[in-house]
């Protein structure tokens, strides 16, 4: 068996109703950029679609992928888009992000009117993340500005914290702050424009670590696919989790299965020698399947309910283990790289710290080309 994901629907919806229940009555809006965290965007989509009232997304690609597939849910684009593809948003009908003025209201707005049709947007502030957004000061004219244009819906008012993980910190409470400082002034001038447009801030960390952040929308992200944000959330929640299910598992086979003497070298550049006569087992998966280089001689793989350590340099397409723990492995054995086997287990979260990364990107940059079957 080549490697494959296996990404559970049940655990999808599971993790949904319980974010929505967590800040309801606020609404749980759902994060499947970078191909759904890399669990598959359409067929995600299409499980988390029911469950809510708007997808959000990066790119205006990927809106244009769920609107084939055909999702007609609310979709919010989060990322830039070039004017000159202004027309396939209105013919996708989808929700962008206003990080910025200059001449993109004008150039949205004449797109729009091409298309007899009236574009929402949700105008993005920086409140000291400084990467997308416009000042806080500059919410109020931003927002006449768009009123003012017919074509413009201006629905929703958004930004994005920095770091909400850090409980022992006053940045979260000092940007959301900023945020409502902003919608205060603005205040005023939604009124006579008769605005109403959603508030937003909150990601997953927030929702779970900060109360005061959900307003009127949250956007999971990484919480949905059933991962916690950080290990800081997870301490910090310890005392009252969040029941979160993986939905993402990853298994392939042994394909060789060798006896080596004590003293051999494992793998490119010997950089494992064999303490004792020992079995090594060869999986067929490497870095260009998504197991990252740094597992080599630190990661670990499951094989009939034990934990086989990685030995040797994780190459590009295999991977060797030591299956002293699972006497009875052979050529065909099961392999669990990232899930359950019996009583052990690794997680994504394990990989994350063996990698020295986050656990957002092990499953995002598992390739888009791995076999993905998706059950209930």
């Amino acid at each position: 068996m080549p490697p494959r994901l296996r990404i559970s629907r049940g655990a999808l919806r599971s993790n949904a109703a319980v974010l929505r229940k967590l800040v309801a009555p606020s609404h749980a809006a759902f994060v499947i950029k970078g191909n759904a965290y890399g669990h598959g965007l359409v067929p995600v989509a299409h499980t988390l679609a029911p469950l809510t009232e708007r997808l959000c997304v990066f790119t205006l690609d990927e809106a244009l992928a769920l609107r084939e597939a055909d999702i007609t849910t609310r979709i919010l684009v989060l990322g830039p888009i070039e004017p000159k593809r202004f027309d396939e948003v209105i013919g996708a009908d989808v929700e962008l992000n206003v990080w910025s003025l200059g001449n993109f209201p004008q150039e949205l707005a004449a797109a729009a009117k091409r298309g007899h049709s009236v574009v929402p947007v949700h105008l993005k502030v920086n409140t000291d993340l400084n990467r997308l957004g416009i000042a806080p000061h500059e919410v109020s004219a931003a927002l006449e500005e768009l009123a003012k244009l017919p074509e413009i819906a201006p629905v929703g008012i958004f930004s994005h914290l920095a770091s909400a993980e850090e409980i022992d910190t006053p940045y979260t409470t000092r940007q959301l702050a900023a945020f409502e400082e902003a919608l205060k002034q603005a205040a005023p001038l939604m009124e006579r424009y008769d605005l109403a447009p959603i508030r937003h801030i909150a990601a997953s960390a927030a929702a779970m670590l900060w109360t005061q952040t959900h307003l009127d929308m949250v956007r999971f992200g990484i919480a949905v696919y059933g991962l916690c944000p950080s290990p800081q959330t997870t301490q910090a929640l310890q005392s009252h989790p969040v029941d979160l299910k993986p939905a993402l598992s990853y298994h392939c086979e042994l394909v060789v299965v060798r006896t080596v003497e004590a003293g051999a070298a494992i793998g490119y550049g010997g950089s494992f020698h064999a303490p004792r006569e020992m079995r090594i087992g060869v999986v067929a998966a490497g870095y260009a399947d998504g197991v990252p280089r740094l597992l080599s001689n630190r990661g670990a793989f499951c094989v009939d309910g034990a934990l086989c350590p990685i030995v040797g340099r994780v190459a590009m397409n295999l991977t060797q283990i030591d299956l002293t723990n699972a006497v009875n492995a052979h050529v065909g054995s099961k392999v669990t790289l990232i899930g359950r086997d019996g009583d052990v287990a690794v997680t994504a979260d394990d990989w994350a710290q063996w990698a020295e990364t986050i656990n957002y990107e092990i499953v995002t940059r598992l390739p888009s080309t791995l076999p993905r079957d998706y059950v209930e």
